[in-house]
């Protein structure tokens, strides 16, 4: 009888627990997809976010700036300003599915900690929301109508998830940032998005990831070009299957390799008081294209083109390393990581100055390519 009244006890008890206390009607909502940050003359955060027009996206032949609505208030602290916007908004904005998180270039200047720390406060925002710089005003960026008839902010999304087909730039998610943000020696890098005008009055501007932007810690500093962009991912092993193209020295050709396999060795050393690393790259790749400079047909020599590509990778990774030491002297490939595991102790005394102790290290660098595929080495790609 007592077993019976505890599981009595028990199945009132679900019954009466049972409820979605947090529950929001969908029709209630306002969906976010992406949000821009940036500040008035005055001071004031400015917040625009890019809301997803379901009837819009889901009709027939939907109308291209029908799928988005744009929303701007302005507000004390980035919080306020999202607050205000239901003054605006007909519904309650939901940030669970926030795609794209833009910041002004001059807030990023000035420095990113308070503004990420609060987007992790709030429990609805995604970690893998993609974070990007921009020197357009934020809401002219987002309010940016293309020809795939999408969300400027998913199209974004879409750029940086597919950053591998080129690796000339990295875009970071939330998550990269926080981490990237509340480290004090781990510097942060991501892309710039930039409005490029309609070439002609009969096409639409579009959006595009032109550079690599580069903090010390959680301040904007500079920015790198597509070269510097594709040493940067070389040495941080993100290269993908991006491609290297140059023209070959005994032919003219214009040879295109892509990229099958790109591994990056870093090894720290702490000699007579000085930073060493040695950086080793292996890479494997495929001919993908050969645009010959000859009529006649003619046999690629693999050996040569690939102690060529052994030389212009080397120099891609010198550039981009010169660019780190000498013009930003910045460690924003976080080699700090590498040193720290191998020297503890050391970088301990270092660690309060450890920008200054990279820009002054001894890099050397080796690279070594491996060419698996030569499909155009004679038919240059004829059937």
């Amino acid at each position: 009888m007592r077993k019976f009244r505890i599981l009595l006890i028990i199945l009132i008890s679900c019954i009466l627990t049972t409820s979605c206390w947090s529950r929001r009607e969908i029709e209630n909502l306002g969906f976010v997809m992406g949000i821009g940050i940036s500040k008035t003359d005055k001071g004031l955060y400015t917040v625009v976010a890019q809301v997803a027009n379901p009837k819009a996206i889901h009709a027939d032949i939907p109308t291209q700036r029908d799928v988005y609505t744009m929303m701007e208030a302005e507000g004390l602290t980035v919080f306020d300003a999202l607050r205000n916007l239901s003054l605006i908004a007909a519904r309650r904005l939901y940030l669970a599915h926030i795609q794209s998180i833009l910041i002004d270039e001059s807030i990023a200047r000035e420095g990113i900690g308070e503004i990420v720390g609060f987007l992790v406060q709030d429990m609805e925002l995604r970690l893998s929301s993609q974070v990007f710089i921009t020197r357009n005003n934020p809401k002219d960026t987002l309010d940016s109508p293309n020809i795939l008839g999408q969300i400027p902010a998913t199209v974004l999304e879409l750029a940086a998830k597919n950053y591998g087909a080129h690796s000339k730039i990295s875009v970071s998610d939330l998550r990269r940032t926080v981490e990237s943000v509340n480290n004090p020696v781990m510097n942060y890098t991501t892309a710039l998005v930039e409005k490029i005008p309609a070439p002609t009055n009969y096409e639409q501007s579009r959006l595009k990831l032109t550079q690599m932007a580069v903090f010390d810690h959680d301040q904007l500093k500079g920015y790198l070009t597509y070269e510097e962009g594709q040493g940067f991912n070389l040495i941080t092993n993100k290269f993908k299957n991006g491609l290297i193209v140059f023209e070959c020295n005994q032919t003219g050709d214009k040879i295109t390799i892509e990229i099958l396999e790109s591994k990056t060795k870093i090894t720290p050393k702490y000699e007579n008081q000085t930073v060493v690393f040695d950086i080793e790259l292996k890479v494997k790749g495929n001919v993908a294209e050969r645009i010959t400079q000859m009529n006649q047909i003619h046999e690629l020599d693999i050996e040569s083109a690939q102690k060529q590509l052994d030389q212009i990778l080397k120099d891609k990774l010198k550039q981009s390393i010169t660019a780190a030491q000498k013009k930003y002297k910045i460690d924003y490939f976080n080699l700090s990581k590498d040193f720290s595991k191998k020297y503890p102790h050391d970088f301990k005394a270092l660690k309060s100055e450890w920008n200054d102790a990279f820009a002054s290290a001894d890099i050397n660098i080796k690279a070594e390519s491996t060419i698996i595929h030569s499909a155009l080495n004679i038919n240059r790609g004829r059937i």
